[in-house]
């Protein structure tokens, strides 16, 4: 794992700023459809994998800064079933992209093209459909001096590879 990338990982605290429960920021993650090539519509709509769950929670801290072993997220998933309705046990992968990492005062703006700059993939595993899986900073992340910028959302990704769950909305079926 690249600190530069666990780093962007820990600046998700700010990301997921949604209601609270105990002490955690959360975030209900929604089903992934499949893209729709061209102006038109497709219909119908269909998922981007084949799994289905009940939830999907991604989870932050509440506190505003980071350091060395501090929460970055946590994953809970609940209900998680193949495309027959059987419970799931397989790892998923949580995907974070790369975000702009800056150490100001020491190193500066890390450039887009470093290898210290890439993807963060975590294992989340499940075991008859349910899953948690925690993820803190590393002991090499700074405790002063670390701002580390995120642009896009990070996607839950089923034991197929494919687009299973990222942030979003979603109403009531």
């Amino acid at each position: 794992m690249h600190l530069t990338s666990s780093l962007v990982l820990a600046a998700l605290v700010g990301f997921v700023a949604t209601a609270a429960a105990g002490g955690l920021n959360r975030n209900f993650l929604v089903p992934v459809y499949a893209a729709c090539p061209g102006s038109g519509n497709c219909t119908p709509p269909t998922r981007a994998s084949a799994y289905t769950f009940d939830s999907i929670v991604l989870f932050s801290s509440q506190q505003p800064y980071t350091g060395p072993g501090k929460l970055a997220l946590m994953v809970a998933v609940k209900g998680l079933k193949d495309g027959n309705g059987s419970p799931v046990t397989a790892t998923l992968q949580l995907r974070v992209p790369r975000g702009r990492t800056t150490i100001v005062g020491v190193i500066g703006t890390l450039g887009e093209t470093s290898p210290l700059v890439s993807d963060t993939v975590y294992e989340v595993p499940v075991s008859n459909g349910s899953g948690r899986a925690r993820f803190v900073a590393p002991d090499l992340t700074p405790e002063h001096g670390l701002v580390a910028n995120t642009f896009a959302a990070p996607v839950l990704y089923d034991p197929d590879g494919k687009e299973l769950a990222s942030t979003g909305a979603q109403s009531k079926p």
